[in-house]
């Protein structure tokens, strides 16, 4: 299943793209905490699974993280991105650009992004304060 279709699909059984209200009813426990160096973390623990967030980030950004670790938990299960990068050789910019894409879609539906079709992907980008690629891989996507 793609990162968008996965997205859809909790967003019919949700009704919503808030990754806050998507991760509560999905049991997910959500803790905002001060953190160094990293804006988001998720952790699965004798059946608890925990999203935990920067607490000083602006609202929109933790929804963002929220979003992204959400795909992580969703796609990447069993897998500790932290020990990866840390103790192996393993590229994890596989699974980075898989969660952003996912939170791209989750966060925006096609709809609406029509409105945007007309802009240049620069723009886009600018506009949902997003990388380029990521801007570039959600038009690319959009349902026209």
């Amino acid at each position: 299943m793609t990162q968008k279709a996965l997205a859809e699909k909790l967003v019919r059984t949700y009704g919503t793209r808030d990754p806050f209200g998507i991760a509560k009813a999905m049991g997910f426990i959500i803790i905002k905490t001060p953190l160094k160096g990293i804006r988001g973390f998720y952790q699965e623990a004798r059946r608890c699974r925990i999203i935990y967030l920067r607490a000083d980030m602006p609202e929109q950004e933790q929804k963002w993280v929220c979003a992204h670790e959400l795909g992580h938990a969703l796609q990447h299960k069993g897998l500790n991105r932290i020990f990866m990068d840390n103790c192996t050789q393993m590229v994890t910019s596989r699974y980075e650009k898989e969660a952003d894409q996912f939170a791209i879609d989750l966060l925006y539906s096609d709809e609406d992004l029509r409105d945007l079709a007309e802009y240049s992907v620069a723009t886009v980008a600018q506009i949902l304060g997003v990388k380029y690629e990521l801007a570039e891989y959600r038009m690319n996507s959009l349902a026209l």
